[in-house]
């Protein structure tokens, strides 16, 4: 009798036996991709507590404790992203129907795209850790985010963000298709986190824009390219995120996710940096700011929530006037320069009583003009990496 229902039938069980193959993958991305999530906030953490040590003890040696930190962030997501591409390579030599929900490469292995860049943006940041040693006991201690082998460990930390995003969104596509609609929501919120914790970490690079080191002169007239800089960051992320998630208010969701990251690292910091302080008999620098003061949390830029909050009303005016796509690149791509004005904590008359004077009319001008280049370009970019991720299964 249960044969003739037909139970055991070869089709029904061809048919669970994907199934089960679709909820081993998607489970698998989602579960690594909340370790890479978890590293890349480790690291991101452990660089605001690196920022502030340096700032006000210095460097006294190469393994102190927010390198650690960082190190065992880095190391965590890439042993994460090895046991993906191993898995899932297994996975696919084992049994056909695994090798089409992933991305094959070189012939040799197949994973989700995410564990490819995450691996890549470990090694990267792994790499520049030996190399930043290297450089400082040849030029001794700098405090400048914009050193060679800083910019290559954060450019690294922010791959693995990003391709934790990629992990995410493959993860949420498939549990979809296996009718898993909660962890379809769980695997979207994944993606909102790791887009706020990319955001934070890129944003320690823009820290030196408003310094001397941002001005550019230009013969005619001198710029600052904090506002280009902070546009194609913005417009990147929160374009790809708005056009790959299919929620409302995604755009403000990632700036008030990295608005609260910058608020536990006042929390949590300078408590650490002097807590480590006393533990090894250390004591402060002379600087001119407050060494309970977390650095990273007063230079955050502030108004990118006023950008996010206008980019997410303009994606929802589109979608109800069906406005042309051309149109809204070039709607988002304004509303992103909003987010580019340059007001954060530790100065929030900054444009109007230092830069303004600075460049002067004409250089101010000139900055947002530059500024609005970066948005569009950065738009342009997003959206191309949000339609990537929108259709994405490997």
């Amino acid at each position: 009798m249960t044969q003739a229902i037909g139970t055991n039938s070869p089709a029904l069980h061809s048919s669970l036996s994907v199934q089960r193959s679709l909820r081993s993958v998607w489970t698998l991305r989602l579960a690594l991709g909340m370790v890479v999530l978890l590293g890349a906030v480790i690291c991101f953490l452990g660089t605001s507590w690196d920022i502030q040590w340096h700032t006000f003890i210095g460097r006294d040696r190469t393994l102190i404790p927010p390198h650690l930190m960082i190190l065992g962030g880095i190391g965590l997501d890439g042993v994460a992203a090895l046991i993906g591409v191993i898995i899932e390579t297994l996975w696919a030599r084992q049994r056909a129907d695994f090798a089409k929900y992933s991305t094959d490469f070189a012939g040799l292995f197949n994973a989700s795209l995410g564990a490819y860049i995450v691996g890549f943006g470990a090694l990267d940041a792994a790499a520049a850790f030996p190399l930043d040693a290297y450089w400082h006991s040849l030029y001794g201690i700098d405090v400048t985010i914009w050193a060679p082998f800083h910019v290559m460990s954060i450019t690294g930390m922010g791959l693995m963000a990003f391709g934790a995003t990629y992990m995410f969104i493959s993860a949420a596509h498939l549990a979809s298709a296996d009718g898993a609609h909660g962890m379809k929501c769980t695997a979207y919120l994944g993606v909102i986190i790791a887009a706020s914790t990319l955001v934070s970490i890129f944003t320690f690079l823009l820290y030196n824009a408003l310094d001397p080191e941002g001005m550019l002169n230009l013969g005619f007239a001198t710029i600052n390219v904090f506002p280009f800089l902070q546009g194609l960051l913005l417009s990147i992320v929160l374009v790809a995120v708005v056009t790959a998630v299919p929620w409302r208010w995604v755009a403000t969701s990632v700036v008030g996710i990295y608005l609260l990251l910058a608020a536990l690292v006042q929390l949590l910091i300078p408590p650490a940096v002097d807590l480590l302080m006393s533990w090894e008999h250390l004591t402060f620098r002379q600087s001119h700011q407050s060494p309970h003061i977390a650095i990273v949390t007063f230079e955050d830029p502030l108004l990118p929530i006023l950008g996010a909050i206008l980019i997410d009303l303009c994606v929802m005016l589109a979608l109800r006037r069906q406005w042309s796509n051309r149109r809204l690149m070039i709607t988002l791509a304004c509303a992103a320069l909003l987010g580019t004005i340059p007001v954060v904590l530790v100065d929030p008359t900054y444009m109007v009583n230092t830069l303004a004077p600075q460049l002067g009319v004409i250089g101010m001008i000139l900055t947002f003009l530059v500024g609005l280049l970066g948005t569009t370009v950065g738009t342009w970019f997003g959206a191309s990496i949000g339609e990537t991720m929108r259709t994405l299964k490997g």
